[in-house]
């Protein structure tokens, strides 16, 4: 006895709400704990730091190649040499050629300039390479923001060319398409109060060989950009206060949502007999039916009774009159009634 006054009395504490309307509460904090909550996890997936990349010295390096070929005595041209691109090199009358690279590093900042470079031959065929020392390294130093230098070295073509032949000959292959490449290897570091730049550069002259003649690269000049980069990381505060708004918010959803799904309850909606029968007259004659607010007139007229709803809908079917429905000032005593001229013919349905 003393159960079943505990269980009343926990289930009179819940707070009674129609169905519906207590669906259509829970329905909007699920959709808005669902949004609060996916806010929440792209705002978690949102870094809350940043690295940028800022430029803090730019620096350029250029090289620029140039060769004398200086001929024996000829018919064919009338110069002791031939500067680049001023004709064909005809190995015949080459007596020599000379080569030279002027390099500069060039900087935006002040610092320290230290560094070395060595020049080298490569003899490079579709089958194998040799290289050949042509200068030793060398260094250089400088204190201002810009380095420059020019080395001239000799190019030894018939070399070259017997190094090919004997290669070949010691293989007992014929290796095609035989070039030689002119690299120059420059290493430099500088120092500035922003940091240490570190560059390095390689240039190159290309000339062919096994042949009549000798063809050297056109594009004798070249260029290298950089920078001294330096990473800043960058704190988003901004993120990190959204993450705790939108987690608060989340968590107030889901503590009220939960409160309200406890503490609340629906109204156990009963229909009175008399709501039971008044839906089945609508059900199965509602097309006749019409609601309206104004009671049935007694006064000078006729007033004809009914004794089932069955006998006033035909009366309105054979009149072809529409079948009034009011409902009284007291909810359990409905009026089914039809006018016809002066009489009035009535069904009451009470409870």
């Amino acid at each position: 006895m003393i159960k079943n006054q505990n269980n009343q009395t926990n289930k009179t504490r819940k707070i009674l709400l129609k169905k519906t309307t207590r669906q259509i509460i829970l329905l909007t904090l699920s959709i808005l704990l669902l949004i609060s909550l996916i806010a929440t996890i792209l705002a978690y997936q949102t870094p809350t730091t940043t690295q940028e990349t800022t430029k803090v010295a730019e620096y350029q390096q250029t090289s620029s190649y140039t060769y004398l070929v200086y001929l024996k005595n000829n018919t064919l041209y009338e110069m002791p040499l031939l500067l680049p691109n001023q004709g064909i090199y005809f190995k015949q009358i080459i007596d020599n050629i000379t080569a030279s690279i002027t390099y500069t590093y060039q900087s935006d900042v002040p610092g320290t300039i230290s560094g070395n470079y060595s020049i080298y031959a490569e003899i490079k065929t579709d089958l194998w390479t040799k290289k050949y020392p042509l200068t030793n390294q060398t260094s250089f130093t400088n204190t201002d923001q810009t380095m420059t230098f020019t080395k001239e070295f000799p190019i030894n073509y018939s070399f070259y060319d017997d190094a090919v032949e004997q290669i070949n000959k010691e293989t007992g292959t014929t290796a095609p398409n035989p070039i030689v490449i002119l690299h120059t290897n420059i290493r430099l570091t500088q120092t500035t109060p922003q940091g240490n730049i570190h560059a390095q550069f390689s240039p190159e002259l290309t000339m062919t060989l096994t042949q009549k003649t000798i063809e050297l690269s056109e594009n004798l000049t070249s260029r290298q950009t950089g920078a001294l980069t330096r990473q800043t990381t960058l704190y988003h505060e901004s993120v990190l206060l959204q993450r705790n708004i939108l987690t608060i918010i989340t968590f107030s959803f889901t503590i009220l949502f939960g409160v309200l799904f406890l503490v609340t309850t629906t109204i156990s909606e009963q229909k009175t007999e008399t709501e039971k029968i008044i839906k089945k007259i609508y059900k199965r004659n509602g097309e006749w039916i019409h609601k309206t607010t104004t009671p049935p007139p007694t006064a000078l007229q006729h007033l004809l009774r009914f004794s089932s709803i069955e006998d006033i809908i035909k009366i309105s079917e054979d009149l072809n009159k529409p079948l009034l429905h009011y409902i009284a000032s007291n909810p359990t005593r409905h009026l089914f009634y039809v006018l016809d001229a002066t009489t009035t013919y009535l069904f009451e349905l009470e409870s």
